[in-house]
């Protein structure tokens, strides 16, 4: 299943049968690598942590709960690689947010849903690459040293859909943007839509407005339903890409 490399999973991620031995210039060379954990789940960070010390590739500079944890100990230990867990609620934002920090520090998703949409997500938020959530114990290790070095394994089918997904990119990149028909969206969606584009929960996005946790929960799904999407990940992209024209007509972004 795992028969495809891609390389510079965060730059293209072009796929190949089989990747070239050098190691990019932007990745660590020499391990043992500095490691950063950020998971919100206390025993799952502590036990990761306990395991990739243990082997000896890796030497743990620091475990986080949440993106100000990971932020702080970036600046302070400069890691030369963060792994994510894909199940944090802000994980996407984390994965910008660190990204943003200028430093040599690739991005890893841990047990991420092997899906086009989720894969792409995390790729358009800079990771340099992902851990299946299929992925066994004993093969962590191994799956972080390909990653580090600049070699992504993934199924043929993921690699199929990321080609696909480059060849739109260039293809849109190649003609003059279409004006979107966008949907006439509320007040309230308009602030969920800010509020789901920075990976926020929906606990997290009921706190925030001072709403009960089901009415957030039906403005997420009615918000899906009229942008036509299926994911709450894919929100993020499809702000990006409307930005511009909710901002001319002042129905998005506004502060």
């Amino acid at each position: 299943m795992y028969g495809v490399r891609s390389k510079n999973f965060a730059n293209g991620m072009r796929s190949m049968p089989e990747a070239n031995p050098e190691t990019p210039a932007s990745l660590p060379c020499d391990a043992p690598w500095r490691l950063l954990i950020l998971s919100d789940i206390r025993f799952l960070r502590e036990a990761l942590a306990d395991v990739l010390a243990r082997d000896g590739t890796f030497a743990i500079s620091g475990i986080a709960a949440n993106l100000d944890e990971a932020l702080a100990l970036s600046r302070a230990v400069s890691p030369q690689v963060t792994l994510i867990d894909a199940a944090l609620p802000d994980g996407l934002a984390a994965a910008r947010s660190l990204g943003e920090l200028g430093v040599q520090n690739p991005v890893v998703a841990l047990a991420l849903a092997e899906t086009e949409s989720d894969v792409i997500a995390w790729a358009e938020a800079g990771a340099s690459g992902y851990v299946p959530r299929t992925t066994a114990l004993n093969e962590l290790v191994g799956f972080l040293q390909s990653i580090v070095r600049g070699e992504q394994m993934c199924s043929t089918r993921i690699a199929g859909g990321l080609l696909r997904w480059i060849s739109s990119s260039s293809r849109a990149g190649n003609r003059p943007p279409a004006q979107p028909r966008l949907p006439a969206l509320t007040a309230r969606e308009e602030q969920i839509i800010r509020l789901l584009s920075n990976g926020l929960s929906n606990k997290e996005i009921s706190r925030r407005l001072n709403i009960g946790l089901a009415t957030t929960k039906s403005h997420v799904h009615n918000l899906l339903t009229k942008l036509e999407l299926q994911r709450r990940g894919e929100v993020a992209r499809w702000s990006r890409d409307n930005a511009s024209s909710f901002l001319d007509s002042r129905a998005l972004l506004r502060q």
